[in-house]
Order: structure tokens, then sequence, then C-alpha cells
């Protein structure tokens, strides 16, 4: 898959969390006013959280790819990587008990989507810093 499509498909699957994410239920919609979730309140705001954290991810990732030669490089994109693994388990385990598992399950598959594109996003770039560094090794 092109560069291109990635960029269109992350676009697409973050407009649609981002939608996903501002429309729960009544639990839901209370819960996020009680707890002060401003940012997911209405779609726009979701929108621009969802699409604004994805950006700087993919930022954060293409500079690191770039620094093929650099060892530091890859631990750091193992260590954002871990760090994503380690929030979609908490999103997990949040989501199925408690009251949070009564949002909506829209809500709940949306709160599942955003770590799961962040990972995607960090997996990604810890391939191509792989594939990357391999030239580098076959050239020499």
């Amino acid at each position: 898959m092109s560069k291109i499509q990635q960029t269109i498909l992350l676009l697409i699957l973050g407009i649609s969390d981002a939608y996903m994410i501002s429309h729960p239920n009544l639990l839901g919609k209370i819960g996020i006013r009680v707890y002060k979730y401003s940012m997911f309140k209405t779609f726009p705001a979701a929108l621009i959280t969802v699409i604004g954290t994805l950006v700087v991810c993919a930022i954060i990732s293409y500079f690191l790819q770039s620094k093929t030669g650099k060892s530091w490089a890859k631990y750091l994109l193992i260590f954002f990587l871990i760090i994503a693994l380690a929030i979609f388990m908490d999103v997990f385990f949040k989501f199925s008990s408690g009251s949070y598992a009564h949002t909506g399950k829209v809500f709940k598959f949306g709160m599942h989507l955003f770590p799961i594109l962040i990972i995607y996003i960090f997996g990604n770039g810890l391939w191509e810093w792989i594939k990357g560094s391999k030239k580098i090794v076959d050239s020499i």
C-alpha cells in the first residue's frame, strides 16, 4: 500500500472515529459532561482531537523513520508502540466493565479504534525503519 493510500485510509478512519466518539448514548453524554471531556462533546471538537493526535503521532513516526542509521530511533519507536499498546489495553479494560460498559456500542468502538490507529502509525513506522535499515546494511 502506498503512502498516499495509507494517509487517505488513516484520514477516513480518523474522521469515522471522531464521529463515533462524539455520539455516545445518554449515559455516555452524562459521563462526558461530568468528567469534563470537552474534547469529545461535539463532532468538530472530537475531529480536531483525533486528527490532531494522529498527525502528531505521524510526524513523530516520520521523523524517527528518517533516522534509520540511528539505533535510538528504533528504540524510541518501540517505546511509543509499547505506550500505544498500554493505552489500548487500558481502554479495553476500562470499557469492558463498570459504567463505561454502558456508554453505547458505537462510542465504545470509537474509543477502541483510536489507540488502534496510533498503534498502526507507530507499528508501520517501526516496520519502515527496519526496512530502511536493511537497505543501508545491504548497500555496505
